[in-house]
């Protein structure tokens, strides 16, 4: 049998930026046992299988795997999904849409061009909680391979937070300290032993871009992701951390624009928007640009 997939490049306006990702558009004849291998053959932080939802406000239901395990979240599978349903022709310039995952449906807005091309998804992730501050910074700051100082420096606590999926996000002072991180696997597992999540989404205020809000890199190697290249999931994370720290002006719409996948030399852009009134947090959107680089098969 041969399965067809589409390379998709998300957050990102050009190709080979990004983070990659397979959509497999149409999976229902795809033997559920052979998915995990095949997230494994193809080795992008997602695979994604795309299947007819029973909903009926979802046009489409995915499952998502790393090269380690199914998950239920995850950002840039929900942007590059809307991206593959539009280059097959499934959307027909709709300006909404939703998809079914396992966290939940999740809904999708869609910008086109005057042209009837899809320029930008937008995806409304859970509303965020906040589980877990960290107190043992020198434990986090070890796991990252970078000196405690490093952390306290900016005020800001190591805080677990998820809107769909959870993630320790890890303040840093400077994009020099970025650039010295250099993660010990097995502190962070240690780590994620602790808290229940071992996943890290380690940021600063100093950035590359002047359009950027914040410069950030992601590693889950647990999930068999070394370092991600976008990671929109744990943008809706930090977004939330930010307006609940009080990090950005406060404001009932905070717009935010990370930067990342530099260190890999796969740039990559991600908006996130939060909403809030005072102490609580509406909602929190994050989106951004694709590119369909090219599409292949999968023979099994």
């Amino acid at each position: 049998m041969s399965y067809r997939f589409l390379l998709i490049d998300v957050f990102t306006e050009r190709p080979f930026g990004g983070n990659q990702l397979a959509v497999f558009p149409d999976a229902s004849e795809i033997p559920v046992g052979m998915l995990q291998s095949i997230a494994v053959e193809l080795g992008f932080s997602e695979t994604v299988f795309l299947y007819p939802s029973d909903r009926e406000d979802a046009c489409r239901k995915l499952r998502i795997f790393t090269p380690e395990a199914e998950i239920p979240f995850a950002g840039h599978p929900v942007v590059g999904s809307a991206f593959a349903l539009a280059e097959e022709g499934l959307l027909a310039g709709e300006a909404d849409m939703c998809l079914e995952l396992e966290c939940g449906p999740i809904p999708v807005r869609l910008r086109w061009s005057d042209e009837g091309v899809l320029l930008q998804a937008t995806m409304t992730q859970q509303r965020p909680m906040f589980l877990a501050e960290h107190s043992q910074v020198e434990a986090v700051a070890g796991a990252l391979g970078i000196e405690a100082r490093q952390i306290l420096i900016t005020g800001l606590p190591c805080e677990v937070v998820s809107t769909g999926l959870p993630f320790l996000v890890v303040p840093v002072g400077s994009l020099r300290a970025m650039g010295q991180i250099s993660v010990r696997p097995h502190r962070l597992r240690e780590l994620g032993e602790q808290l229940g999540v071992s996943d890290v989404y380690v940021f600063t205020f100093e950035t590359v871009r002047r359009i950027s809000t914040v410069h950030a890199r992601m590693f889950a190697p647990s999930y068999g992701i070394p370092e991600d290249a976008a990671t929109g999931s744990a943008a809706g994370c930090l977004g939330a951390y930010l307006v609940k720290n009080r990090a950005v002006l406060p404001s009932r719409l905070t717009r935010i624009t990370i930067e990342q996948g530099l260190e890999i030399g796969r740039p990559s852009s991600i908006e996130v928007e939060v909403e809030s009134d005072g102490e609580r947090i509406g909602a929190v959107r994050v989106g951004g640009s694709a590119v369909i680089v090219g599409d292949g098969s999968i023979r099994a």
